[in-house]
């Protein structure tokens, strides 16, 4: 087969979406199927390229809204070049309404994996979202098929609700060999000079729909642990602000070759977060994989995840995401029990081969 995978950035853009791309675009090639993925020129590099196998053609992006790129040139090459069928990866507006305009006009087959759905809820966001609405209809009623991560996601969704019989859950995944409970963390504990302290860790983007404040709250709390914060994101000033008077929290930026390491010297890892913008929660995976309990918020996608290796709290609830997290660092054998349950449930769900293999069966079945 030869597939046409559109999404808004892709390697060596780092993010969710793109490491889900980039593991099933390289699982498909290796099958020996081809890939062709059509995405926006950010981060600035070659418009067309060959990577792992994976054909790259990149388009320049003329403006950007809504937090997606506008890429023209995305569109000119679907209609271009010749593949068996679409997939494109949503929130993505605009390459959405590229893909679904060259599959009517090519006859090609379109497949959307929804990942999240669009929240925009401040009021200048109406005429977008009342817009968008109706295109986005148009574009899942003419969908093959829809891939949720989740059948809680997919459940909850509105603009879902009238396609269930199309959709098929298809997790995501993560490498259980780069996240894995033998690697050592002493380097990063060194680094950052954290001693022999136990860690409770959030790592993501300091973004609202993440919910960090609450966890930061939630450490008021917490006696004889240290947090610590690792991301970047437009919140972080203000974060650092509200922790000030808070002993025990730390903000870090680690390297991209660190983050292994940096769910390996965890005692808790959690992910507090407070929207649907949040719809699976990948760290939660790498945690998980990394052999450590997890903390999460009991909405959205994270309770099909976590299963039972971890603990659910209420969104926004700093009094309850404190207690367990006190839960568990007061409690060794708990730990230890959750994480091995949490290793062992990645390598049963969420490994890229049985991603891959889901995913090459749905395209012969298209």
């Amino acid at each position: 087969m030869r597939i046409a995978q559109v999404t808004k950035y892709f390697h060596p853009h780092h993010g969710g979406i793109e490491s889900n791309v980039l593991g099933i675009s390289r699982g498909i090639v290796e099958k020996g199927n081809e890939v062709l993925v059509f995405t926006s020129n950010i981060p600035r590099g070659r418009r067309h390229e060959i990577h792992e196998g994976i054909e790259i053609c990149r388009a320049r992006n003329l403006f950007t809204a809504f937090n997606a790129p506008f890429s023209l040139g995305i569109f000119l090459g679907l209609l271009r070049n010749d593949y068996d069928l679409i997939h494109v990866h949503s929130p993505d507006p605009f390459n959405e309404v590229f893909a679904w305009l060259a599959s009517r006009i090519k006859g090609r087959p379109l497949i959307i994996t929804y990942h999240s759905d669009i929240i925009k809820d401040r009021f200048y966001h109406l005429p977008f979202r009342l817009l968008f609405g109706i295109i986005e209809k148009r574009i899942l009623a003419h969908a093959s098929r829809i891939i949720a991560t989740t059948q809680a996601y997919a459940d909850g969704s509105k603009a879902l609700k009238r396609f269930r019989n199309k959709i098929t859950i298809i997790p995501n995944f993560v490498d259980a060999g780069e996240f894995n409970p033998a690697i050592d963390g002493s380097k990063v504990r060194e680094r950052y000079g954290l001693g022999k302290e136990r860690i409770v860790l959030f790592f993501g983007r300091l973004v609202p729909y993440k919910g960090v404040e609450y966890l930061i709250d939630a450490f008021k709390g917490v006696k004889g642990a240290t947090l610590v914060i690792a991301g970047r994101g437009p919140l972080k000033e203000k974060l650092m602000k509200r922790a000030k008077k808070i002993p025990g929290v730390r903000f870090i930026v680690p390297e991209d070759d660190e983050i292994p390491l940096l769910y390996s010297c965890c005692d808790v890892f959690v992910l507090p977060s407070v929207t649907r913008a949040e719809a699976f929660g990948i760290t939660l995976l790498e945690a998980m994989a990394s052999g450590k309990p997890t903390i999460t918020t009991n909405m959205s996608g994270m309770p099909s995840v976590v299963g039972d290796t971890g603990i659910l709290v209420k969104p926004k609830d700093s009094k309850e995401l404190s207690k367990a997290i006190q839960k568990l660092l007061s409690d060794k054998n708990l730990r230890k029990d959750l994480g091995e349950k949490a290793r062992t449930r990645v390598g049963e769900e969420f490994t890229l081969p049985l991603v891959v293999e889901k995913t090459e069966r749905l395209y012969n079945e298209i």
